[in-house]
């Protein structure tokens, strides 16, 4: 962290009260699982958990100090504030004042984390180890206060990853975030429920734009009829725009991570120019856990683990990917598609109609639909495990994708 370990500091910066030691700390936690000696516990609350439950376990694991809407007369040294979550959020403020250096933001319909990993990957082989990314997928209000927590001195540049599912996110936690550099990979299909149409999504995710710096760089990729808005959005900033394309999307991932650093060039007086044999070797390493990542299952089949979530755009691409490689049978098992409102079923069946060109095989687990294929198998999730051992060897691959709250990497568990 940028500010000083110091309880009193904390306690002054998050408007909260210290009772007991001033002690100097390590890192805040939330979790009494991963905490250390040393560390402060953030009792949060969240909708089906409440931290206040964990306090005598944070301290037996080592936390030195509690953060709390209550008073623990049970224990020496606590910091006494309204609310947690509004403490947590105004150390996340003074983090981002603190933190002088070139802020990234990344948003879009598919392929944040992609781009985030791909560009965190070449820039850390010019600065290694001093490159901040956000953890995993913490790109929502609460993730994105936590991974500022993170930054330290030693960090050169910072890479964040924005989500949304609701009008207004987005210029919220970019007005947050101040990025310098504003990237969205492309708008498409995804959040329905909340955004209503692409027209929707494409005005909330360009909302980014308007919170760059008036001298930073707005980079998407998109389709010509939404230009105009994007145009306003970005206002006098630079634009880059990048066309859509049809090649595959770490191909295009990696299209993106590029001109980001080609970018960063001019704001650090430095010159990121990677090897085709640095971009060769992220390319035979790169893997992020549930999206298209290549596996080995049970007689020796191969599985690609697309389960993270799930959009049209999105199964589009896994299509593709699995159309570019070698195999003499190819299975696909999805699931529903969430958020994307009254379109649901007819975005659904386009997919289903896709798959049945595409696949030998194609399981859809607990979807209604009017569609016959004669290699179309509408079944219960609890029937896969047994209707798809028979098609397992090492001739053959297949595609596990849904959204996330179908929990399709609970049945890639059945396969490995």
């Amino acid at each position: 962290m940028l500010i000083e370990h110091k309880l009193s500091n904390l306690a002054k910066l998050g408007g909260g009260m210290l009772h007991g030691e001033d002690l100097n700390f390590k890192e805040i936690s939330t979790d009494t699982r991963t905490i250390k000696q040393g560390d402060v516990f953030l009792a949060l609350k969240g909708r089906n958990f409440d931290g206040e439950d964990y306090c005598k376990d944070a301290i037996k694991k080592g936390a030195i100090c509690i953060i709390s809407e209550k008073n623990l007369k049970q224990i020496s040294t606590f910091i006494k504030v309204s609310s947690t979550f509004s403490f947590l959020k105004k150390l996340a403020e003074t983090q981002r004042k603190l933190f002088r250096k070139p802020v990234i933001a990344i948003t879009g319909s598919n392929g944040k984390t992609s781009t985030k990993e791909i560009l965190y990957k070449i820039l850390d082989t010019y600065f290694s180890k001093k490159i901040f990314k956000s953890p995993g997928n913490w790109n929502n209000e609460l993730g994105v206060y936590f991974s500022l927590l993170g930054l330290s001195q030693y960090h050169r540049i910072a890479i964040f990853e924005i989500g949304t599912n609701a009008p207004g996110e987005i210029k919220e936690l970019s007005a947050f975030l101040k990025p310098d550099i504003g990237i969205i990979t492309n708008i498409g299909n995804s959040h329905l429920e909340g955004l209503l149409s692409i027209e929707g999504v494409m005005r909330e995710k360009t909302d980014l734009f308007e919170s760059v710096d008036k001298n930073g760089i707005c980079l998407i990729r998109t389709k010509e009829e939404f230009l105009p808005s994007i145009k306003e959005k970005s206002k006098n900033k630079k634009l880059i725009i990048l066309d859509e394309s049809e090649e595959l999307s770490f191909d295009q991932n990696i299209e993106m991570a590029l001109k980001i650093t080609s970018s960063l060039s001019n704001k650090i007086n430095e010159d990121f120019n990677p090897s085709e044999s640095t971009i060769e070797s992220i390319k035979k390493s790169f893997s992020v856990p549930g999206r298209q990542e290549i596996m080995v299952g049970k007689n020796n089949v191969t599985i690609m683990n697309d389960t993270y979530n799930a959009n049209p755009e999105s199964f589009i691409d896994a299509f593709k990917k699995i159309k570019s490689l070698k195999f003499k049978n190819k299975i696909c098992v999805m699931g529903k598609m969430g958020e994307l409102g009254e379109k649901s079923n007819s975005f659904q069946d386009q997919v289903i109609s896709l798959s049945s060109e595409i696949f030998d095989l194609v399981f859809a687990l607990d979807i209604e639909t009017n569609l016959s294929y004669k290699n179309l198998k509408l079944i219960n999730a609890s029937e896969i495990e047994n209707l798809l051992l028979d098609h397992l060897n090492e001739d053959s691959i297949v595609l596990f994708k849904a959204s996330r709250s179908v929990r399709m990497e609970r049945i890639v568990k059945l396969f490995i």
